[in-house]
């Protein structure tokens, strides 16, 4: 932590202030200069920052959901999400406070808005995966260069609740009376779009609610109602969307790979392609759209959890730059459509089947139509397969919890969602712990071990970190 507070002191130096000839001689173009260092210019680097979070936290972890394997982490060997620690505390959270206090300061709530926004999905990404984790104290340069860590439990019922419920507040707010900033110059999601980031707050409220449910059962009503007020339609998704010449990073880890580090897993291969427990039989239409299929053999064959790349010749799929989610243009998911309406339909499970079955239903309807499936073999998916057409009175969470791990692919809130559960069999039907578990016990993995360069530059840890611990969420 104490390294990335100074990287955040140097970032600080360069927005605030000068340091004469010898900042200027060897100032780094990649970041916002004093002069530069506007609402307007800091919004578009923090909306790059939260996707690089949210894909450092799925570029290895998605082993864990068991989208991919194939590197020992999937076996369970220690792992600390360097990937979302670092982009998180260096990048993400410093811009994106940087950009609340700076538009408090002349009333552009507008902006600070936004920001909440982004900083609550963030801090719930991390505080899912490490558990506790520095909040209050964090972000403060030289003031404490060893930060403590928030409890979990603050995290959650303090800290991420207060900005979700100020973003709401702020977006809000009659906009700013000068002219530069009456209108969100540079949002590179929703255009300046208020009502639309409103919707995204109600949405990524919903995600909490929803997770709160496990403490509290009385929150799933909560969720619903929040999952109602949000997303209405593909085009609500929060999302940041790549271009050719600044490609998703997808495309160069796995896409557009010589050498593959990991490869789709044969438990969501198994499920795609009909051959996995509760969708016997239903071809997915998504699975030549999610992942590409080489040599003679026309079944799709994914690799076993905890076999490493090259261990099994049989397997015939990768991730390439065709690949929907590993294309150079494909976008980074935040929280989709599709995904409220799963939420709503787990959310009402017990209260109202009639209108979790339908909104089953549109999450895969969502899912199937953003990644381009034709509108008839959605139809037929939906409806001629007797394992996915289903009834409300047939409906099981597992179908509900098993389709939103289809439409999530590659996205890290699976995982929580199968800690929520326990990985419980009878929801997460035919998944196994990997074949090589290098756990003792052969546990599965709860949270993240302590970011890999915690220990020895910050004196202010927490104790007791292990990757079987169960977080105070699913306790």
């Amino acid at each position: 932590m104490r390294k990335i507070i100074n990287n955040v002191i140097v970032l600080g130096v360069l927005l605030l202030g000068s340091c004469g000839d010898l900042l200027d001689v060897n100032s780094d173009p990649s970041r916002v200069s004093p002069e530069e260092a506007t609402l307007p210019t800091l919004l578009p680097s923090a909306e790059r920052f939260t996707a690089n979070t949210l894909y450092g936290a799925a570029q290895y972890g998605a082993q864990y959901p068991q989208y991919l394997t194939g590197q020992a982490i999937g076996q369970f060997t220690p792992y600390g999400f360097d990937q979302l620690w670092q982009p998180f505390y260096s990048d993400a959270f410093p811009t994106l406070q940087d950009i609340i206090n700076r538009a408090q300061t002349v009333g552009a709530y507008n902006y600070s808005g936004i920001a909440k926004t982004l900083l609550a999905l963030n801090l719930m990404t991390v505080a899912d995966i490490f558990g506790d984790a520095p909040y209050s104290q964090a972000n403060q340069g030289t003031d404490n260069l060893y930060p403590c860590y928030d409890k979990m439990e603050d995290l959650y019922q303090v800290h991420i609740l207060a900005l979700l419920d100020g973003a709401l507040a702020d977006l809000a707010q009659p906009l700013p009376s000068s002219p530069t900033l009456r209108t969100v110059q540079n949002d590179l999601i929703y255009g300046g779009d208020l009502t639309k980031w409103t919707k995204a707050v109600h949405a990524i409220r919903a995600r909490y609610f929803l997770h709160l449910s496990e403490k509290n059962p009385a929150a799933l009503a909560t969720a619903a109602q929040e999952a109602t007020l949000s997303f209405t339609s593909n085009a609500d998704d929060l999302q940041l969307m790549h271009e050719e010449q600044n490609p998703n990073p997808w495309f160069g880890f796995l896409g557009n790979a010589t050498n593959k580090p990991m490869q789709p897993s044969s438990y969501v291969v198994d499920l795609l392609s009909g051959r996995g427990g509760r969708f016997q039989g239903a071809v997915d239409p998504r699975l030549p759209i999610y992942m590409t299929r080489t040599g003679t053999n026309t079944t799709y064959v994914g690799l076993t959890p905890g076999r490493l790349v090259g261990d099994q010749p049989t397997v015939n799929v990768n991730l390439t730059p065709t690949s929907w989610h590993t294309r150079a243009v494909a976008p980074i998911l935040f929280i989709t459509y599709a995904e409220t309406q799963f939420i709503l339909a787990e959310a009402l499970f017990n209260t109202n089947r009639d209108e979790a079955y339908a909104a089953y239903r549109r999450g895969i309807e969502a899912s199937m139509a953003k990644v381009g499936v034709p509108v008839t073999d959605i139809g037929t998916y939906l409806n001629n397969h007797p394992a996915v057409a289903l009834s409300p009175a047939t409906l099981t969470l597992a179908d509900i919890l098993l389709q939103k791990y289809l439409a999530l692919f590659l996205q890290i809130e699976t995982w929580t969602d199968m800690r929520r559960y326990q990985y419980d069999p009878n929801v997460y039907i035919g998944l196994e712990k990997p074949v090589i578990n290098q756990l003792p016990g052969n546990p599965w993995v709860q949270r993240s071990n302590l970011a890999d360069e915690e220990p020895g530059v910050n004196t202010c840890l927490p104790t007791g970190v292990t990757q079987t611990s169960t977080l105070w969420l699913f306790q």
